[in-house]
């Protein structure tokens, strides 16, 4: 990393120094509005800013001061975040934290000195106003010379015509409420389909309580490549092309391929790397990457940015006639959830997270990745770290590798399939200076689908204190994802070096994934003062708590005042009324990160009987829930009706099974157990079974749903105490 601050270093003396005949200050006023778009048939309101989706591209050389005035003509606040730059912190543009809110009907005017050269983007940190289209590129160029390639920004993008609101409340209710959408439902059906492996993998997930793996959250519209979902760049016939590669979707990665040939990435995160030949590579969120390709000689060539979860992608067509002949990439199967063994991590085999202490960047293909048609091996023994950070610890035998251990390809052959960092190299030595105070941050990425909450060690933004470093340090931060799904993680403010077996060359960023059961070794110089962001850039997983702030002791004045407006603690709702002809049951929840508010009603027609509980909840973690609240019971009609106060818990076994006890005021205990088992892509079955030990006597009910749509279902249900009915169901 010395030679990135060094440049930043003599940047900051040149602008010290009288200006040069090209430094100047570079000036944008842009809109924040409204707008009508039409990207999927239905016109939908969205949000632009300058006019569009994306926004304008922003342009500014090394050494120049870049001034934008942003007019908010919303009628809520908004904001700016300028990803990957460094500059102020009050110019970071995370609302309360470093930059003040650009409010309703207001203006704001961001300026700061250019530093450093490089593909950026910038984004509003307001809500999930990004999803709506607050996004648009940057290009900072060096201080002097031009590019020597043709060169064409492509900024890739997810959209919903849904309100982005609407689909975070859909997946509070329900994690995997898209899957029926993206035809991703993971039902016992497909799994006995897909043979033995393919059941003892779901059933080895289910024994450790992990649910079915799914790519995404979110059943997505329409994918884009500068806000279309084909377009084309007409260039000369066989030039070098470079793209400058903006991944701004909000929950998609992307697999980008070009028809035309490899694409050689020459820099990443607007860092410049050693230039690595690739067929494929997997893009995470927030990141960008400078890649050089060859047109074609006549008609067009493909760039195509496939999602991952393979529900849909963009094209831009390149070439000297991007109307002619075609040269289309590849389709790209969509992944195969059911390959995936738990006991493997999400595709390390052999994998013990155990001695994982200090390790280099693991891979998380889901697939059963392998590294030998990758193009690169892992070693054996993965070099030490450049001091002071003794990296000795990286040893992959005691990690339990095994993977393949092939020879690299042929020189100047390409990379299949390029999902980690192994292949990419800094230019120049990116080690942190040696002799500085040393501290290591060890972060868990935790996640709950159930409750749709995300977080670092189990908590989320509002139940975390900051992070507290100290200027001059060097610091270490070692992630490890105990979900399974890609975390693309974001630090504001700072450039990290991504530990590989580079060693000394380790490739240098300022977003990292962290695959699914893997882990990542990040480090960077302290350098800077007061308070950064530090979070994943999956939208819906940062906004449910995946967050944390980074503060300098000393300068730092992030409190509880600022913890509470920067981390929303929203309540969410959810119902589910079924009516047959035998039973009528009613279901409400109310409920935040950590509480809930539950109303359950049954009523049989036969005896007239029914049974209320109203209860508040209180989740400690994961897998275990306390409640207490009042239960209303009448057996049958002409008895009298019976209130008692109620005390309780939850917690969750494995195979996926609740298992529940409570006791009530006066004394009687009652335990139960319920599941249920997705049985084909829309079938249904649930099941539970209580024994009060007072009576001495045990209920049960069993019911099949067949969902017609996300809202309206199909149910029949058997009761001991009220039979067999079939009737409708709802859930809103």
């Amino acid at each position: 990393m010395k030679y990135f601050f060094k440049t930043a270093f003599l940047a900051l003396l040149l602008m010290a120094a009288p200006l040069t005949a090209h430094a100047k200050i570079v000036e944008y006023e842009l809109d924040i509005d409204t707008a009508t778009v039409n990207f999927t048939g239905k016109p939908v309101e969205a949000l632009t800013v300058g006019g569009g989706i994306p926004a304008p591209l922003i342009t500014a050389r090394v050494g120049d001061t870049l001034r934008v005035t942003f007019h908010n003509k919303l009628n809520t606040a908004s904001s700016i975040h300028w990803h990957g730059v460094l500059l102020p912190n009050e110019q970071d543009g995370v609302s309360f934290l470093t930059t003040t809110p650009i409010a309703a009907k207001s203006s704001h005017t961001f300026e700061y000195p250019i530093k450093h050269k490089g593909t950026f983007w910038y984004h509003s940190h307001t809500g999930l106003q990004e999803q709506r289209g607050v996004y648009g590129p940057i290009v900072f160029y060096p201080e002097t010379g031009e590019e020597e390639y043709t060169e064409k920004v492509v900024v890739l993008s997810d959209w919903t015509d849904e309100n982005p609101h609407h689909v975070l409340a859909n997946i509070k209710k329900d994690g995997d409420y898209y899957a029926l959408k993206k035809d991703s439902v993971q039902s016992w059906g497909k799994v006995i389909a897909h043979g033995w492996s393919a059941v003892k993998n779901r059933l080895s997930g289910a024994w450790t309580r992990m649910g079915p793996m799914d790519i995404s959250d979110v059943g997505y519209d329409a994918f884009l490549a500068n806000g279309q979902r084909q377009s084309g760049f007409k260039v000369s016939h066989g030039s070098k092309v470079k793209l400058r590669i903006v991944n701004a979707a909000a929950s998609s990665y992307f697999n980008i391929e070009y028809a035309g040939g490899p694409m050689t990435i020459v820099a990443a995160d607007g860092v410049d790397v050693q230039p690595v030949k690739v067929q494929r590579i997997r893009h995470a969120i927030a990141e960008t990457y400078d890649v050089i390709i060859d047109a074609p000689h006549r008609g067009a060539a493909e760039f195509r940015a496939t999602s991952e979860d393979g529900t849909g992608y963009a094209s831009i067509f390149i070439g000297p006639d991007p109307e002619g002949t075609i040269k289309h990439a590849p389709d790209i199967p969509k992944p195969d959830p059911f390959a995936v063994d738990h006991s493997m991590h999400g595709g390390m085999e052999g994998m013990d997270h155990g001695a994982m202490e200090h390790s280099a960047t693991d891979s998380g293909d889901m697939a059963g990745m392998d590294h030998a048609a990758m193009g690169h091996t892992m070693p054996q023994e993965a070099p030490k770290a450049p001091a002071p950070i003794d990296h000795s610890k990286m040893d992959h035998a005691a990690m339990g590798h095994t993977m393949p251990q092939a020879a690299p390809l042929a020189s100047g052959e390409p990379i299949p399939y390029m999902t980690d960092y192994e292949p990419l190299k800094s230019v120049e030595e990116s080690s942190l200076t040696a002799g500085r105070p040393e501290r290591e941050v060890v972060l868990t990425l935790t996640g709950n689908m159930e409750r749709y909450v995300w977080g670092f060690d189990g908590k989320t933004l509002l139940e975390s204190d900051k992070i507290l470093i100290k200027r001059g340090e060097n610091v270490r931060f070692v992630l490890k994802n105990d979900t399974m799904m890609h975390h693309p993680v974001h630090l504001h403010g700072h450039f990290f070096r991504v530990i590989t077996s580079a060693g000394a060359f380790s490739p240098v960023k300022h977003t990292v994934n962290v695959p699914p059961m893997g882990q990542v070794i990040i480090e960077f110089e302290a350098n800077e003062e007061k308070d950064w962001f530090f979070h994943c850039h999956n939208l819906y997983h940062m906004k449910t708590g995946m967050a944390r702030v980074i503060s300098y002791e000393g300068s730092s004045t992030y409190n509880d005042a600022t913890r509470a407006k920067l981390a929303a603690n929203p309540w969410f709702y959810r119902g589910d009324i079924t009516a047959t002809n035998a039973v009528s049951a009613v279901n409400l929840r109310m409920s935040n990160t950590r509480n809930a508010f539950e109303a359950d009603f049954d009523y049989g027609f036969d005896e007239k009987g029914f049974e209320g509980k109203a209860t508040y909840e209180r989740s400690i973690n994961k897998f275990f829930d306390l409640y207490g609240g009042v239960r209303v019971e009448r057996h049958e009609v002409g008895e009298p009706t019976e209130t008692r106060g109620i005390l309780g818990a939850k917690y969750v076994l494995p195979l996926l099974i609740e298992a529940e006890v409570e006791i009530d005021s006066k004394g009687d205990i009652t335990a139960g157990f319920e599941s249920e088992l997705q049985l084909t892509k829309r079938l249904k079955f649930e099941w539970e079974w209580e024994y009060d030990f007072s009576d001495k006597e045990d209920e049960y009910t069993l019911a099949l749903s067949y969902e017609l749509s996300k809202r309206w279902l199909i149910t029949a249900r058997h009761d001991k105490d009220h039979g067999t009915g079939a009737g409708i169901r709802v859930k809103f």
